[in-house]
């Protein structure tokens, strides 16, 4: 048997996890490209606010954490005024990186390499707690930059 689950791809061993787990929350999205790609969407609840997030997984040795910390808040002027705020976060939180979509998302990305035979599922969910973990300390100083007024 122990054969048989290093031939696992990365999301056939997170499906086999969430079930044995009984984990619920994500909903899969296939898509049908080039790279194989699953996207395990689900939902972080922090601070009261509902945050959704993804995990990406294909066939490259990246899975991908990706949390929208704020929808569409970080446009035009804003951009240019929180540059400096999100290059300081980049340089001194170490697990995490902070990214700004074309929509102007505020996003919180986590990255882990694995391939197939040695993704580890449990490792994955370890760094999803540390996420939850990080955002229920920091969401208010976050959020408390983004909607701060320019003088």
């Amino acid at each position: 048997m122990a054969k048989a689950e290093k031939n696992l791809t990365k999301i056939e061993k997170m499906q086999e996890f969430l079930t044995e787990n009984k984990i619920e929350c994500f909903e899969v999205q296939t898509l049908e490209d080039e790279r194989h790609t699953s996207i395990f969407r689900s939902r972080m609840e922090v601070k009261g606010q509902i945050l959704p997030m993804a995990i990406l997984m294909d066939d490259s040795v990246y899975v991908l954490i990706q949390v929208q910390i704020a929808p569409q808040v970080i446009t035009g002027e804003k951009l240019a005024t929180m540059a400096e705020v999100i290059n300081n976060m980049n340089n001194n939180v170490r697990l995490f990186k902070f990214t700004v979509s074309e929509k102007g998302d505020f996003m919180l990305n986590a990255c882990m390499t694995a391939e197939n035979n040695t993704f580890n599922p449990v490792l994955l969910n370890a760094l999803l707690t540390e996420t939850l973990h990080f955002l229920e300390a920091q969401y208010s100083n976050i959020m408390e930059v983004i909607w701060k007024k320019e003088a």
